[in-house]
C-alpha cells in the first residue's frame, strides 16, 4: 500500500492524520468513510461504505485516523496500536496464502467484495533500500515472484517493534504463473484431505 504524502491542500489523506503527539481523537470508521467519500468518488469507497454500513462490528470500529491508501486499499490506524485495512478484493492476488514476509494478520474477514484485515503497525523510519532487498529474496525464497517491487521501493516495507521486516502490500509477491498457483491449491487440498 503506497501512502500519499504530497501536503497539497486537496489531499483529503492528510485532513484524517493527527500529527499531534498525545492519544489522538478517535472517530468511527464509517463516519471516516462518509467524511473521505465527500471529496472522493472513488468507486471503491462506495462499495466500503455499503459493506461496513451492514457488518455492525465494522460500522462501529473505532479508528483514529487514516495510515495510508493505495489503488484499492484503505488504512487506518486502530486505538490498539494495529491497522485496520479494507480493500476490494482479496489483497493476496490468485488468493495465495498468508506468508511469512507479510505483515502479521490478526483477524481478517469478507463482506460482499470487501475484505478486511486487522495487521500489526508497521513502521518505516530508518529503512534503506538495503532492506528491501532482504524481502525480495524472502519472495523468491517462498517461490514467488516480485511485481511492481523495485529495488527503492522503500514505501513498500516496513519494520515491526521487534525488529523484523515484512512486505507492506501483498500485491507485490505474486505467483510466477497459474500452473503454481494451481499446483499450490491441489498440494493444500490434498494435504486437508490428508487430516
Amino acid at each position: 500500500m503506497k501512502i500519499n504524502c504530497s501536503l497539497t491542500p486537496n489531499n483529503v489523506s492528510l485532513n484524517h492524520i493527527n500529527f499531534k503527539a498525545g492519544n489522538p481523537p478517535k472517530t468511527m470508521l464509517l463516519d471516516m468513510l462518509h467524511s473521505i467519500r465527500k471529496n472522493d468518488d472513488s468507486e471503491n469507497l462506495d462499495i466500503f461504505i455499503k459493506e461496513v454500513s451492514r457488518n455492525k462490528d465494522l460500522a462501529s470500529q473505532e479508528i483514529t485516523g487514516l495510515a495510508g491508501r493505495g489503488s484499492a486499499a484503505l488504512a487506518f490506524n486502530l486505538p490498539d496500536g494495529k491497522i485496520l485495512k479494507l480493500s476490494a478484493g482479496n489483497h493476496f492476488p490468485m488468493n495465495r496464502p498468508h506468508e511469512s514476509f507479510d505483515v502479521p494478520v490478526y483477524k481478517k474477514g469478507k463482506s460482499g467484495k470487501m475484505y478486511y484485515y486487522i495487521e500489526e503497525k508497521l513502521y518505516q523510519h530508518g529503512l534503506s533500500p538495503v532492506f528491501v532487498q532482504d524481502i525480495k529474496d524472502a519472495i523468491k525464497q517462498k517461490g514467488y515472484k516480485t511485481f511492481d517491487f523495485y529495488d527503492y521501493d522503500i514505501h513498500q516495507i516496513g519494520i515491526s517493534k521487534e525488529g523484523k521486516l515484512y512486505l507492506l502490500d501483498s500485491e507485490c509477491a505474486r505467483y510466477k504463473t497459474i500452473f503454481h498457483a494451481l499446483f499450490d491449491k491441489t498440494k493444500t487440498f490434498i494435504k486437508k484431505l490428508k487430516k
